[in-house]
């Protein structure tokens, strides 16, 4: 209620009252008491986290994002253009990827390549806890009150739910724009609070900031709204409208952009929907899930698959969920003339969350941990502020309820550090993830290819194989059972997983006629079945149909250099030597460090009588890679043709000293052996070439062993006559 103006006597001591948010932000913070709690903050945020410190690199995305990203290894003028013109991974963050680079200038690899996951992860908990201490100081500039801002900072720094945004290397993005997010709020609050430009000019910057970090930064400049709505400042003012044009004007550029990219990426999904009205249902569902897990972290999974991906049908029960999130639009409603701060908190929530409730269908999953990082701010204020205005109308119960609030918060962190563990490593990760949502197809595949590279073929090709079942359509779990089944059918000599896998990769086409990746394995496919076939016309038909298929991965992707040095090596089993070498050519020259390439070619020449032209191409591979097992069998054969027998054999041990179950390193240095007459070591290694299941090294025992074991009975049967005679005398 308005005061009207009163005159007073010059004698009258003349008061001037602040407003309310004014007379709040005078008051005075002990420098002791912010410094202790900014120390417990980081404390307690590290406790919950340090799990995170030890965890590696996933292959949920992170793979793509570090491992095989060739762009983030060198800070150059070239990569930062590229991460700044580029979508990647249906996203548009470059600032997120060039932090990524940053990290990787500062780790590095080890000796074998591996790339250190350690600063990764530090600079992800670190950016979460600078989040923390800006929740602090929003906190309190938007409250006046301390004890508030450090409740809500505490629960924020501690929560599980935001595990995923901090434990998941490629959710740097999330933790990246936050950051600027939160203090483009500051800013934006002292710009009001002091009527500088400068701070408004900081806002829109950091604005920028967050939006180059991640697309869903769009949601502040709503938010700015809601902070207008709890000065108290008039929302149609002239002035207040202005000031939120430049910042609406980014935001629908940026979401633009995000559409884009998002559609660039195969994340939006406009065919074989859901309809709208059930995402009206799942949008109830998964708004009231956030809140419940906010309250209660529990249950927890990487990822929350659709009920049926298969039918689009959704459950009946989720239109109650309808319910309880329209009672809270309702309560928003009630309090906005009657409680600013709960008004507040159920605003900036809502508006930070409901972009993401799927209403716009992106990506596979209904929800996301992630998706809570910034709305949970407005939840923790209406908990915050709760808590306080309980203890203060109930003060004899306030031991009672800060108790109850420790254990709370004691709980949270007991929950973060043991959620951090799943995070651990591939398998872990998509254990608990199976366990909590059965169906999530992108679990299924991504333990799949885990298992593929440790080389359980078998435990691999049934977790794609559940992946296809929960989601028919489902390519790259089609092509990555066919590299699973086509690996093990070359490691087991078994035909029919070869022609399995061409029916993967066939699978895999007709869903995605530009996948190339499937085209090139087909091709490889292809050739691995010509390897099986003994009749001439049909190995030759198959050598074809690879050629065919490499010809087409190039031709959709003209710098696939693996494509270019396996349509060298088919073309050269067609005996078209002269075109093989042509491709090797140009793969070496696209990469000067393509060992596999100098060694093909080596080989193309081996097989054209330039032996010593081969010899210095299997040099330079071996240069390249000192562990090249082909090009050393390869260079040893080479040498056998030109006599060379010491230097073949000398191949041949280095062979064997990488592998030590290499058959044929074994047949051919037993070869080798017996031109130096050396029949017991040679038969020797013939013997355990045939043990490894060398197919042609059974006539070479037939011929030379016997006649050695001949040699032997004679030599013992003389040593024998020998010493009968000495007895003798």
């Amino acid at each position: 209620m308005k005061q009207k103006n009163k005159f007073v006597k010059k004698s009258e001591k003349t008061v001037v009252r602040a407003k309310p948010k004014e007379r709040l932000l005078q008051k005075k913070l002990s420098t002791t008491t912010l410094a202790i709690w900014v120390i417990v903050l980081i404390v307690v945020t590290s406790i919950a986290y340090y799990p995170a410190f030890t965890n590696g690199i996933t292959n949920w995305d992170d793979d793509n994002y570090i491992t095989d990203n060739p762009t983030l290894k060198e800070i150059s003028a070239e990569n930062i253009k590229q991460i700044f013109s580029e979508y990647y991974m249906g996203n548009y963050h470059p600032l997120a990827m060039l932090s990524l680079s940053f990290d990787y200038q500062i780790g590095g690899e080890d000796e074998e390549g591996e790339i250190y996951a350690w600063i990764y992860h530090f600079t992800n908990i670190l950016l979460h806890i600078l989040n923390t201490l800006l929740v602090l100081w929003l906190v309190y500039l938007l409250l006046g009150r301390f004890d508030i801002a450090v409740t809500a900072a505490l629960l924020f720094g501690v929560h599980t739910l935001h595990v995923e945004s901090v434990a998941w290397i490629s959710e740097r993005k999330d933790v990246l724009y936050a950051l600027f997010f939160i203090a483009s709020l500051i800013a934006y609050i002292y710009y009001i609070n002091k009527k500088d430009f400068k701070y408004y000019a900081i806002s829109l910057l950091l604005f920028v900031l967050s939006l180059l970090s991640k697309g869903q930064a769009v949601s502040l400049a709503v938010t700015l709204l809601a902070i207008d709505y709890l000065f108290s400042r008039k929302l149609l003012d002239k002035k207040v409208i202005a000031e939120k044009i430049p910042f609406f004007i980014l935001a629908m550029i940026f979401g633009v952009v995000a559409i884009y990219a998002q559609k660039a990426g195969n994340a939006l999904h406009d065919e074989n929907s859901y309809e709208f009205y059930k995402r009206i249902g799942f949008a109830g569902y998964t708004f009231s899930q956030y809140i419940l897990k906010l309250i209660l972290p529990i249950k927890l999974a990487a990822i929350y698959p659709y009920p049926d991906i298969i039918n689009k049908s959704m459950p009946a029960y989720y239109w109650l969920f309808l319910v309880p999130s329209l009672s809270i639009l309702y309560a928003f409603y009630y309090f906005v003339n009657k409680n600013r701060k709960i008004a507040f908190s159920i605003a900036f929530f809502t508006i930070n969350i409901v972009l993401l409730l799927q209403l716009i269908p992106v990506g596979s999953a209904i929800m996301a941990d992630r998706y809570a990082y910034i709305p949970s701010i407005g939840f923790f204020i209406f908990v915050a502020w709760g808590i306080f205005t309980l203890i203060e109308k109930f003060p004899k119960q306030a031991m009672i309820l800060k108790g109850l609030l420790t254990i709370f918060t004691v709980i949270l962190i007991v929950l973060s550090v043991q959620r951090c563990k799943i995070w651990e490593d591939n398998i872990t990760l998509w254990d608990d993830t199976l366990e909590k949502s059965p169906k999530a197809v992108v679990a299924w595949n991504n333990r799949g290819s885990t298992k593929d590279r440790e080389k359980d073929h078998i435990g691999a090709i049934e977790d794609f194989t559940r992946a296809i079942l929960y989601k028919p359509d489902y390519k790259h779990a089609f092509y990555n059972r066919g590299t699973s089944r086509k690996d093990l059918g070359k490691e087991i000599n078994d035909s029919i997983l070869i022609i399995l896998a061409l029916n993967d990769f066939n699978q895999a086409i007709e869903f995605d006629e530009y996948f190339v990746e499937a085209y090139h394995n087909r091709a490889m496919t292809k050739e691995s079945m010509a390897d099986f076939i003994v009749d001439t016309v049909r190995r030759k038909s198959f050598l074809n149909a690879a050629l065919l298929d490499y010809n087409k991965t190039l031709e959709l992707d003209n710098s696939y250099e693996n494509a270019i040095v396996n349509r060298g090596v088919v073309k050269g089993k067609l005996g078209l030597l002269d075109e093989a070498i042509s491709d090797f050519d140009v793969a070496i020259l696209k990469d000067p460090e393509n060992a596999s390439a100098y060694s093909n070619r080596g080989l193309a020449k081996d097989h054209g009588r330039k032996y010593k032209e081969a010899i210095a191409d299997y040099n330079k591979a071996i240069e390249i890679d000192p562990e090249f097992i082909t090009a050393y069998l390869n260079r040893g054969i080479v040498y056998r043709k030109l006599y060379d027998f010491n230097a073949s054999i000398a191949d041949f041990s280095k062979v064997l000293s990488i592998d030590n179950k290499h058959a044929a390193a074994y047949y051919f240095r037993g070869m080798d052996l017996i031109q130096l007459n050396k029949l017991d070591k040679a038969c020797l290694d013939f013997n355990i070439a045939k043990s490894l299941g060398h197919l042609y090294v059974q006539s070479a025992i037939d011929k030379y062993c016997k006649q050695a074991d001949n040699s032997r009975i004679i030599k013992q049967e003389t040593t024998k006559t020998k010493i009968t005679k000495e007895e003798t005398k």
